[in-house]
C-alpha cells in the first residue's frame, strides 16, 4: 500500500498547492477591487467616509467556493448604490471590471 500512500500524498499536495494559488488570486484580487473602486467611486468626497469604507476581500464560502467581494462600510453605501438611478453605484462596475480576469486566472491556476 505504499504506493497508494504515494499517490494520496501527491494529490493532497496538489490540492493544498491549488488552494494556496486561489486564496492568493482572492487576497490581490480583493485589494485591486478595493483600490479600484476608491479610485473611480463616482461621488464627491464630503468626508471621505464612503470612500475609506469601500473594502475588499475574499473567503472560503464553502470548500468548493472562494468568495472575493467588494463592500460598502457605510450605512449610506446602499443609497450610494442604489439612489439616484445608480449615479453614483461603483460596487458592480468595479465587479464587471475585475470578474473576468478572476476567473480567468483561477481557470489558469486550476489547470496548471
Amino acid at each position: 500500500m505504499a504506493g497508494l500512500g504515494n499517490v494520496l500524498g501527491n494529490l493532497n499536495k496538489w490540492a493544498q498547492m491549488k488552494r494556496t494559488g486561489l486564496e492568493g488570486l482572492g487576497k490581490v484580487s480583493a485589494q485591486n477591487m478595493q483600490n479600484y473602486a476608491r479610485t473611480n467611486k463616482r461621488w464627491k468626497d464630503i468626508t471621505g467616509n464612503a470612500r475609506a469604507g469601500l473594502n475588499g476581500g475574499s473567503f472560503w464560502q464553502n470548500p468548493f467556493m472562494l468568495m472575493v467581494f467588494i463592500a460598502h462600510s457605510m450605512e449610506y453605501g446602499i443609497y450610494l448604490e442604489l439612489a439616484n438611478d445608480g449615479k453614483y453605484d461603483i460596487l458592480q462596475p468595479t465587479v464587471n471590471q475585475f470578474a473576468p480576469k478572476i476567473h480567468e486566472s483561477a481557470k489558469r491556476i486550476m489547470d496548471t
